[in-house]
This record gives C-alpha cells, structure tokens and sequence, in this order.
C-alpha cells in the first residue's frame, strides 16, 4: 500500500465518521420531536453533557468513533460477517439506553452501518484502481 492510498483511506475514515456524527446528532433528532428521552432537558442528546455535536466527553461520540472505525476496516478488509460482533456488542452493552429510546439508537446504528459501509467500499475501489 502506497502512502496516496493510505491518505485516501484516512480521509474516507474521517469523512464517513464526520457525516455519520452529523446525521446522528442532528438529522435523527429532527426526525421527531419526541427522539430524546423523557428525561433529557431540550435540545440535549442521550449520553451528552451538552448539545454540542462532536461532544468529545460523550461517550457515544467514543463508542460511534470505535464503531464507525471497526466497520471501516471490516468492510475493506472484506470480513463482512464480523460487523455482526459489533451490533451484537453494541446491544448487549448499551441494552437499558436502547429500550428507553430504541429509535435514536437503532436509526443512529444504521445510519453509522450505512455510512461507513459507503466509504469503506469507495476506499477499496480507489485503492485497487490505482
């Protein structure tokens, strides 16, 4: 591998995990007003001490940074079956989160598969094209 193709993938990583972080914490929200639980204050999302998008004192800023990294080099590296390790990590740690607001977290959960799946095939494709 090639120093370009290293940069490349780098870049992909960042940008899948930066649109993913977006749409997570800003389009989901939007999607209904009633997407945070119960008992968070306006405009603060679970796990979050602010309203901050990339709240790096959030530990689902962590956990979606990890994911969104696991599945990337999952993805390029072809072993697809293993992503099933992560979502079934990701269920059985955050189990008590996910019952108080299953749709935040199982729509945050796909739309970072989705993302990340994307980038990590555009990577593969750039590098084995070049």
């Amino acid at each position: 591998m090639e120093i370009i193709d290293f940069v490349w993938l780098t870049g992909l990583f960042l940008a899948s995990f930066i649109l993913s972080t977006v749409i997570i914490r800003v389009g989901i929200p939007r999607l209904h007003a009633t997407s945070s639980a119960p008992s968070d204050p306006p405009g603060q999302l679970p796990d979050s001490s602010s309203t901050a998008i990339f709240d790096l004192r959030a530990t689902g800023f962590w956990i979606g940074f990890c994911e969104t990294f696991l599945i990337f080099v999952l993805v390029y590296s072809g072993e697809l079956s293993a992503m099933a390790i992560i979502i079934g990590a990701k269920e059985f740690v955050r189990n008590e989160k996910i019952q108080q607001n299953p749709s935040y977290y199982l729509l945050g959960t796909l739309a970072n598969l989705v993302v990340a799946v994307l980038f990590a095939m555009i990577g593969r494709a750039i590098v084995s094209a070049s």
